[in-house]
């Protein structure tokens, strides 16, 4: 049997000794997106703002019917960051409480990795409306805005989830009805993204400049 193994730290997948290609690292070699026009400061604070949203949300979703459990989490939190990601991850969860407050009609796969045997890539949230019997993809995103070439990546990166849960999990009943929650400073946001055939069609665009250009360079 293969074994498979995620590390966190540097966002690699292996499956035995083999490294797996990401999802992201396909989509930011198709758009040429990059983060080099930004200051390695700015970043950093960029990037442990979404660590801090990312984990409060992981906590409550896991502990949702333990009871003042948003007030033990931003208790706990207070005295270990700064007054921005406070507000931040206060508002992602006070969101997300109202969001699923029929908490009993839900069930939550929280940043699980989905791996074919070449790419790997791991969605922040996938929920099942149990009424509905059909799961959800989510992304949760604290950019300050999200502009057209934002917008752009975002949409290739939950078409690649979502194909590759489709495709991968026979039987589940997957919506082409995606969403972003987008926490900043000013707004708390939940943004629809519908997968289209375009949308699919530019993942498989993506992919396949990826791997031609794997094999051009001889790798």
């Amino acid at each position: 049997m293969s074994k498979f193994f995620f590390k966190k730290e540097t966002h690699q997948y292996f499956l035995d000794d083999k490294e797996l290609i990401s999802v992201s690292r396909i989509i930011d070699n198709y758009l040429g997106f990059g983060y080099s026009h930004i200051s390695p400061e700015i970043l950093k604070n960029a990037s442990n703002r979404g660590k801090w949203v990312h984990k409060l949300n992981e906590l409550y979703l896991q502990n949702i019917n333990q009871e003042n459990i948003i007030n033990n989490l931003l208790k706990k939190l207070k005295p270990v960051t700064n007054n921005i990601n406070y507000s931040y991850c206060k508002k992602s969860l006070i969101f997300l409480q109202e969001k699923f407050k029929n908490k009993n009609n839900y069930e939550f796969i929280i940043e699980k990795p989905i791996v074919d045997s070449v790419i790997a890539g791991t969605p922040d949230l996938v929920y099942l409306d149990k009424k509905e019997n059909k799961y959800y993809l989510v992304d949760y995103k604290t950019y300050a805005c999200i502009d057209e070439d934002k917008l752009k990546r975002i949409k290739l990166q939950l078409t690649a989830y979502y194909w590759m849960i489709k495709s991968g999990q026979v039987g589940i009943n997957i919506s082409d009805k995606t969403y972003v929650y987008l926490t900043n400073k000013n707004v708390q946001e939940e943004i629809e993204i519908q997968i289209t055939n375009e949308l699919l069609l530019e993942w498989f665009k993506a992919k396949t400049k990826y791997f031609k250009g794997e094999n051009k360079n001889g790798i």
